[in-house]
């Protein structure tokens, strides 16, 4: 029955509409629900890739999970997901594989978290700005003037958060947690105008992605609107909306730099994310293989940090072609975007979220700060030295994990 189910839900799922603006599904690429294992040299591998030439295991099962992202092949959240699991793949010696299904062509941003937990796919990348609700402690990372400042030092703190706030753990309950991260922070990007006084907010339509920072952007005194970013590049370009809230690795993904003028280089927010596994999946593997995913947990949340903040650089080369002028706020802009007001009422706004799902809210947002503060002078200025993708070099897991 759970075989049948998994397959209805992958032909059956609507489009949702995400925050990351993921495509509908298509039907799949393989069928889901793949751990039990495979003869040798059955599963699927990428032509050339480390698990395809490996030598057969010696019990003769290979272990092909199948991937769902809703990001484009091309997108730096796709080429995180493959060059990490590709690292485990060969690590395992060819007895895990896995089948990439990107830009939505499996499961779209809004279905993918469902289809992993009742086995129609094995593994996803996914946001908490998609899954509104359903992760609501992790969606701190989320909230503006939290004190974040980049993806690395997000990825730290989600980290920490599931490590030590119990209630954020047991949000991931139905699921085997591969790792948890942040993604690239969001600069505010216009059209027509740049931020040179507070005076220059007001009355501009801003598009932003969910409540928390459509609040933010109202208390501004500009006028939130809310719409999916595949939405966003027509919006401007007709004059709907004047600016939008859009994290550097969406601006890239969907072109946004061909529609803006400006970019207030000012971290608004960030988004935390999550690599979940089908729980019954995990458990069906052996456990060695167990134990190899396990060991990539933490390696995997930091690479996952360093490649989001490579798009600030990548991103803005890009800008700088369009001529799109990127610009530190002034002084006076900065005071007034981080006021004292605007962080107590961002504060407020995540404990009443809390409190109203049973939550200490209080007591959870004082831990994450405290957890916050951990890493606020190591990442200052993050982005003093430029990073490249390339740059990543961490070492055997071995030695990360010493």
């Amino acid at each position: 029955m759970k075989r049948v189910f998994a397959i209805l839900l992958a032909v059956a799922m609507l489009l949702a509409m995400t925050a990351c603006g993921g495509a509908a599904s298509s039907a799949p690429a393989a069928e889901a629900g793949s751990a039990p294992a495979a003869e040798a040299g059955s599963a699927p591998a990428e032509a050339g890739s480390a698990a395809a030439e490996a030598p057969a295991p010696a019990d003769g099962k290979v272990y092909n999970l199948i991937v769902s992202n809703h990001d484009a092949s091309t997108s730096v959240g796709e080429q995180y997901v493959e060059t990490l699991l590709n690292q485990i793949s060969e690590a395992s010696g060819g007895r895990l594989t896995f089948t990439f299904n990107a830009g939505g062509s499996l499961f779209g941003g809004g279905e993918a978290v469902e289809a992993v937990r009742s086995g129609a796919a094995d593994i996803c990348w996914n946001a908490t700005s998609i899954t509104v609700g359903v992760f609501p402690i992790s969606e701190f990372c989320n909230v503006p003037l939290n004190g974040i400042t980049c993806a690395r030092m997000g990825s730290k703190v989600m980290q920490d958060m599931i490590a030590e706030i119990p209630e954020c753990a047991e949000e991931y309950k139905d699921f085997h947690v591969i790792e948890v991260q942040c993604c690239s922070t969001a600069p505010l990007s216009t059209v027509g105008f740049k931020v040179e006084t507070p005076d220059d907010f007001k009355g501009k339509s801003i598009r932003a992605a969910g409540t928390v920072q459509s609040n933010y952007i109202q208390m501004l005194g500009a006028a939130p609107s809310s719409m999916g970013t595949s939405e966003v590049y027509e919006a401007m370009s007709k004059g709907v909306v004047a600016g939008m809230t859009n994290d550097w690795h969406n601006i890239d993904c969907f072109n946004l730099y061909e529609v803006c003028d400006y970019v207030m280089d000012y971290p608004i927010n960030t988004t935390s994310c999550f690599l979940l596994m089908n729980k019954d999946v995990y458990n069906s593997l052996p456990a060695d293989l167990q134990e190899l995913i396990d060991s990539y947990s933490n390696y995997a949340s930091d690479m996952a940090g360093y490649y989001w903040d490579t798009c600030r650089f990548s991103t803005a080369d890009k800008m700088a072609a369009n001529g799109v002028e990127i610009y530190e706020p002034s002084d006076e802009v900065k005071a007034y975007m981080s006021s004292d007001e605007n962080r107590e009422a961002m504060k407020q706004w995540y404990i009443e979220y809390l409190n109203e799902k049973g939550y200490d809210g209080a007591a959870i947002w004082d831990k994450c700060m405290e957890i916050v503060g951990r890493y606020a002078d190591e990442y200052a200025d993050p982005f003093a030295e430029k990073i490249e993708i390339s740059g990543w070099d961490q070492g055997s897991i071995a030695n990360y994990n010493k």
